[in-house]
């Protein structure tokens, strides 16, 4: 009897060890998903936010040089171009939080706690 009690004892010892090595797996694995998905977004993020800088720069220095044709003043045509650019400037910073912060906060929450939602469900 003791030889099976012992047995039994080592196998359960055995499963735990498995079981808790199989959490740890996972919880490395959930992490590396998320860190993979968080980076991908991020850089996602950055491209689009550096090719639409270079949308507005290109967008303004045509405007300026447009104006410069058609008025025959470059430089009236630079100012106007720069004034837009700190106007645009200007409203980006009164609205950063609503435009970034909740979108960025949203998105990143998203990912982490995408997963803890399906876990709570199953």
């Amino acid at each position: 009897m003791s030889k099976d009690l012992t047995k039994n004892l080592g196998e359960l010892n055995g499963s735990v060890k498995s079981y808790v090595q199989a959490k740890i797996d996972l919880v490395k694995l959930r992490f590396l998903e998320k860190t993979t998905r968080f980076t991908s977004y991020l850089f996602t993020f950055l491209v689009v936010l550096m090719f639409l800088m270079l949308v507005i720069g290109f967008a303004a220095t045509a405007f300026a040089v447009w104006y410069g044709e058609t008025y025959n003043n470059y430089v009236a045509g630079l100012l106007i171009a720069g004034g837009v650019l700190i106007l645009l400037a200007f409203i980006f910073i009164l609205f950063r939080k609503q435009i970034v912060t909740t979108s960025v906060l949203k998105n990143f929450s998203e990912i982490l706690f995408e997963d803890d939602d399906e876990e709570k469900q199953n």
